[in-house]
C-alpha cells in the first residue's frame, strides 16, 4: 500500500490535492471504463471530491481534490484497489483553489458516442495541445496532466 507522509490533523479542514499515477492490473474494456466513470462521478460528487482521471493504454493518472481528510481517505482506498498497482503519489498538499471544478474522466481514442454522453466524461485527451504548459498561472497538478497528455500523442 502506498502511504503519504501527512499530518492528517493539519489538513482536515483544508482544501487538498493529490496527483498520482498507477498501472492497470489487467486489460480494461470500454464497459469497465464506463462503469468506473459512472461510479466514480457519483461517489465523488457525494463526497465533495473533484478532479480529473486520465486513462490511456493501461496507465492512469488522476488528480483528486477536496476536503483534506476526505481526499486522503479516498487515496488510501485507491491504493488498496486491486484493479491497479504501482500507485505512485506525484504531488500532494494543500491548495488554495480547485483545478477541476467538476469530476471528470478522460479517455484516449475511445470516441464512442455513449461515452461522450456520460456525466463526467472529458475530451481532455482527445483535443490538441495548445500551449497551456506555458501559462504563467498553471498549477503543478495541471502541468503533470498536460505532460501525460503530451507524451501519449
Amino acid at each position: 500500500m502506498t502511504t503519504l507522509d501527512i499530518d492528517i490533523h493539519w489538513v482536515m479542514g483544508a482544501l487538498y490535492q493529490i496527483v498520482y499515477t498507477s498501472t492497470a492490473s489487467e486489460s480494461i474494456s470500454r464497459a469497465d471504463l464506463m462503469e468506473l466513470l459512472q461510479g466514480s462521478v457519483q461517489r465523488n460528487t457525494r463526497a465533495g471530491i473533484t478532479g480529473l482521471l486520465l486513462y490511456y493504454d493501461g496507465t492512469f493518472m488522476q488528480t483528486i481534490e477536496g476536503n483534506g481528510s476526505v481526499v486522503i481517505a479516498l487515496f488510501a482506498k485507491i491504493s488498496r484497489d486491486p484493479r491497479h498497482h504501482h500507485v505512485i503519489p506525484l504531488i500532494h498538499g494543500p491548495i488554495n483553489r480547485r483545478d477541476f471544478s467538476d469530476s471528470a474522466m478522460a479517455f484516449r481514442d475511445l470516441n464512442a458516442p455513449e461515452l461522450r454522453k456520460l456525466p463526467g466524461y472529458s475530451d481532455f485527451l482527445n483535443t490538441p495541445l495548445n500551449g497551456d504548459l506555458l501559462a504563467p498561472d498553471i498549477s503543478k497538478g495541471q502541468q503533470l496532466l498536460l505532460l501525460f497528455k503530451e507524451n501519449i500523442h
